[in-house]
């Protein structure tokens, strides 16, 4: 392993899934110090206090010290450790996304999607590593803590590491006050017994930054668009907002200000932007405040949407499972019969209002298979008091009485007793030889520990999947529009429709990438071309400094993750429905490190079910190509935007059913 890997293995921590506090600068130049130390101990440079000189330019053959190397091997100059370790420290970010990459494909971190690490299962039993350069290796947090508190004598490699972490804060944030002045004497002692880790780590501790103040003297003017801009552009005035965003970013930049009546926010666009708040935002942005409002009409003071750091881990964590794509290759049979009795209802010649026909078609399945029960009959009224509760308190459209009307009272009454439902239906006696489900792990979560998930918060926890149900058939009513207005692909998608279900009615395991490669490409480029979330809003809960602009704290900001989708230099002619895009060679959703292609959102907060969502999407578009003969209402019906409370086809949006191509039996 190399000293950068080693370092943040000792950094980590399991129970928020990233890594212990320090300050950014110092953790940049540790991770730069780590590099420094590995070309050291490869003999490619020697160092004193005074001077880093360059023994040996050949190449180590690892990309990550070889480009250091070819860097200090350029310079005519000799300079100090402390310089190198500030030149090197610029590449941190990069440093640290190539180890955390190696650590993920040794098996040593397993990763998330929202960008957070834990160490594997067989790390965490066994107490040591897979086999990394043909033989196993102990963990190293428990080798250091050994050596700093069990009179064990380091090697030379764990001095420098001991070294390193200590110069940069490590052990100081690691350790409780009372651990850390036991072993203080001994991580000063190793600190200074190797040449290497007491230079390099001198190096580390005396580099120096600017602090906030000075910098921000030197910081660049924020654009501010207004109003104006936006009655100006055709994409707004459109409603497109990832195409208005991505016009605006050409002309003035990723970052800019815009400021409308009453309103002022500053917007993030771009796959930097994008990679930038994966990396950085944890630190410096949250979800909680606006949504604050929006979670107290459904009884709850926090969800996992509204939680941050290590309580956002644990949650991802707990509902991992109940979210994934398994729980839908498991029950392929159950979403089938449901999508078929949803297409009875539809009926032959019944003209159908094409997103609600849709939101209840995919509710459906997923409160049978997230939560097990029926909620067909609650849906509308759910789905009606969502949409107030962001009007009111996240769109900030309408007032707040108008969620207190008589109507309004009684769907909140409903939601209350859709909560009392799906508990009384998650007893043991009833859950016995069933496929576990979402319900079952919040409610071991909720009896394990009530003061983390408490009764006052496990009622909306159950019903989140289903309003997030309500997103993806927004989603599906985009779908099935290109449907109609791509017949060549709709041909395609049919014919692989029609092999899947040639034999009978396929199961999870058949809806393979190569079984359904057109329609799961379909998929793809529906959701970059009609992001249904645009944009995440954030407060800015540090002030932070991006692109040279300094953005103050409790700043509104806008991570405009989906602008991207709208841009010429990652997706030629944007506004093209061209499902080609994914295959080879071109595969334009993996340009940029795939911080471009962001349908599901950026950063810790991105969607924990995006692979259930593309899975269920893929199986209801084949399935109506199997099954139904649809036609728009009327025929030349063309596709306008509807933005509030997200994005999606408005209510002129209507099909009909023509025919049935194979019979439908209805489940009773």
């Amino acid at each position: 392993m190399r000293f950068a890997e080693e370092l943040l293995l000792l950094l980590h921590s399991d129970e928020s899934g990233y890594f212990i506090a320090i300050p950014e600068w110092r953790m940049s130049c540790a991770l730069a110090g780590s590099v420094l130390m590995n070309l050291a101990f490869e003999n490619r440079i020697d160092t004193d206090l005074e001077a880093l000189a360059l023994v040996d330019a050949t190449p180590t053959g690892d990309k990550m010290l070889d480009l250091a190397l070819k860097e200090i091997s350029r310079e005519k100059k000799t300079h100090s450790p402390q310089f190198w370790v500030e030149r090197i420290a610029r590449h941190a970010d990069d440093i640290n996304e190539t180890v955390i990459n190696r650590l993920v494909k040794k098996g040593i971190f397993e990763a998330d999607a929202g960008g957070f690490w834990s160490l594997s299962g067989k790390v965490s039993r066994s107490g040591r590593y897979p086999m990394v350069h043909g033989r196993t290796g102990e963990e190293i947090k428990g080798r250091i803590i050994r050596v700093l508190f069990d009179e064990e004598i380091p090697d030379p490699r764990d001095m420098c590491l001991i070294s390193l972490v200590h110069n940069c804060g490590g052990f100081r944030a690691m350790l409780e006050p009372e651990e850390y002045e036991l072993a203080e004497a001994r991580i000063e002692l190793f600190s200074g017994m190797d040449l290497i880790g007491r230079t390099i780590g001198h190096a580390v501790r005396s580099s120096y930054r600017p602090p906030e103040s000075l910098r921000a003297v030197t910081g660049r003017t924020l654009p501010v668009l207004g109003l104006k801009d936006m009655l100006f552009s055709k994409a707004f005035r459109e409603m497109n907002i990832p195409k208005f965003v991505a016009e605006k970013t050409r002309e003035v930049g990723p970052v800019f200000k815009l400021k409308t009546p009453g309103r002022e926010m500053v917007i993030l666009a771009g796959a930097e932007m994008n990679r930038w708040v994966g990396r950085n935002g944890r630190n410096v942005l949250r979800t909680r405040d606006y949504l604050e409002g929006f979670q107290s009409e459904w009884g709850t003071a926090r969800s996992i949407a509204s939680m941050g750091g290590a309580e956002h881990f644990r949650m991802r964590k707990t509902v991992r499972a109940g979210n994934s794509r398994k729980v839908v290759e498991d029950r392929m049979g159950d979403l089938i019969a449901l999508a078929r009795r949803s297409f009875g209802k539809w009926g032959i010649g019944k003209v159908m209002p094409g997103e609600m026909a849709c939101q209840r078609l995919i509710g459906d399945q997923i409160a049978q298979l997230s939560v097990s029960i029926e909620a067909s009959e609650i849906l509308d009224d759910l789905l009606k008091f969502e949409y107030r509760a962001l009007l009111v308190h996240v769109m900030r459209l309408l007032p707040k009485f108008t969620l207190h009307t008589p109507r309004m009272n009684r769907y909140r009454k409903r939601v209350q007793e859709l909560y009392a439902q799906i508990h009384a239906s998650h007893t043991p006696a009833q859950r016995e030889g069933k496929r576990r489900d979402l319900v079952d792990d919040l409610m071991e979560l909720h009896h394990s520990d009530p003061a983390f998930l408490p009764e006052t918060d496990l009622g909306f926890a159950f019903i989140a999947p289903i309003i997030a149900g309500h997103y993806t058939g927004s989603a599906m009513a985009f779908t099935i529009y290109e449907f109609f207005k791509h017949p060549h692909y709709a041909e395609q998608v049919t014919a692989e429709a029609d092999a899947l279900f040639a034999d009978g009615d396929p199961v999870g395991a058949d809806f393979t990438l190569s079984s359904i490669d057109v329609t799961h490409r379909f998929i793809m480029e529906v959701l970059r071309l009609h992001p249904v979330i645009p944009m995440h809003v954030r407060t800015a809960m540090n002030a932070f400094e991006v692109e040279g602009y300094q953005i103050p704290a409790y700043s509104t900001v806008m991570v405009a993750f989906s602008a991207t989708h709208y841009m010429e230099d990652y997706f030629p002619d944007p506004e093209k429905l061209d499902i080609d895009r994914y295959k080879e060679p071109r595969e334009e959703h993996k340009h940029a490190g795939a911080n471009a292609y962001a349908p599901f959102g950026v950063g810790t907060h991105i969607c924990g079910g995006a692979r259930w969502t593309e899975l269920q999407m893929a199986a209801n578009i084949l399935l109506i190509a199997r099954h139904l003969g649809l036609e728009l209402v009327p025929k030349d019906y063309k596709l306008r935007l509807s933005p509030l409370p997200k994005t999606s086809p408005d209510k002129r949006f209507k099909f009909r059913v023509t025919g049935h191509r194979h019979p439908i039996v209805p489940v009773t």
